[in-house]
């Protein structure tokens, strides 16, 4: 199994390239990324190159900035937040020719853009439990619009409840995801200090008893992860938030892995009996002719 990259590679690609060239080039960069988010890079003014103006899409991004998104940004990025770009809800302006301290980390945390935007929520969360708030508020960020799936963060005195709803078209794909994550919850047994996972189909996690929005039809799996108090504190968090918000890839990627594997064997199998098949295949009789000593044919009258 592996761990997926946190951040966008074609991102820090773009900027490390701009970043470390004496040439200002226009931009104009439109690509895609994982939950149905849109990434756009430009130069918008011609004249005015070493100007970029970067800017993300994703229908989750009024719900993250909601909670605390928007303070993070600021935060983490300071002078470069700008005004949105049309059609895009947050933007960040580069001066290539008026660089932030430690210009050679810039473009790793550029491309973390998405990361801290869904961290927000969790970061407001695990601080209250670790500083002894008591939240009550369920958060549900519906991160996946285009197939209606969500996580729900629900603090639960010192620990903190994280259910993912995922959507399974295919009845197959639900099959071994429940194979797949039954690793998680034996992983459990000869681990420590490690959150406990459910995985629920049919019916709703009792969690989630009484919050709204939340599927439940029969494509509907419910994944819960029981974070513990070592998994909150703010020394392990940005670890945890990783781990967790790149948690719906990390399964289908491996779900299509393993698919892909077992269909790779049968094509193995199928080849060796085609083999065998044609070994025991008995060849049609030829009568041999027989020949004398001297090198004539012999036949019999």
């Amino acid at each position: 199994m592996i761990l997926l990259e946190y951040n966008n590679r074609i991102i820090f690609e773009t900027f490390r390239r701009a970043i470390s060239s004496e040439k200002r080039a226009a931009l104009d960069v439109t690509l895609a990324d994982f939950d149905g988010v849109q990434f756009h890079i430009s130069t918008p003014n011609p004249d005015a190159r070493n100007v970029i103006l970067y800017s993300i899409q994703w229908p989750a991004v009024e719900e993250l900035l909601r909670h605390g998104a928007q303070k993070d940004l600021e935060k983490i990025y300071g002078g470069l937040v700008t005004d949105p770009e049309s059609g895009y809800q947050v933007s960040l302006q580069i001066d290539l020719d008026n660089l932030p301290a430690e210009p050679e980390k810039l473009p790793l945390k550029l491309s973390f853009l998405k990361r801290h935007l869904l961290a927000a929520p969790f970061m407001k969360i695990f601080g209250a439990i670790h500083n002894k708030q008591n939240p009550t508020e369920v958060v549900v960020i519906p991160y996946r619009t285009q197939t209606d799936e969500a996580f729900f963060i629900k603090p639960e005195g010192d620990r903190c409840i994280v259910v993912f709803s995922v959507r399974f078209s295919d009845k197959n794909d639900r099959v071994l995801a429940k194979v797949f994550l039954q690793e998680f919850a034996d992983a459990r047994k000869s681990m420590r200090n490690v959150p406990a996972v459910q995985y629920t189909t049919g019916e709703v996690p009792g969690e989630l008893a009484g919050v709204a929005g939340v599927p439940d039809d029969d494509e509907v799996g419910f994944v819960s992860f029981v974070l513990f108090e070592q998994s909150l504190l703010p020394k392990n968090a940005f670890k945890t938030i990783n781990l967790l918000q790149s948690f719906r890839n990390y399964l289908h990627y491996h779900i299509k892995c393993s698919k892909a594997y077992m269909h790779e064997r049968m094509r193995d199998r199928v080849h060796t009996w085609l083999q065998v098949l044609n070994r025991a295949r008995i060849e049609p009789f030829e009568k041999k002719e027989k020949k004398l000593a001297s090198g004539r044919s012999f036949k019999r009258r």
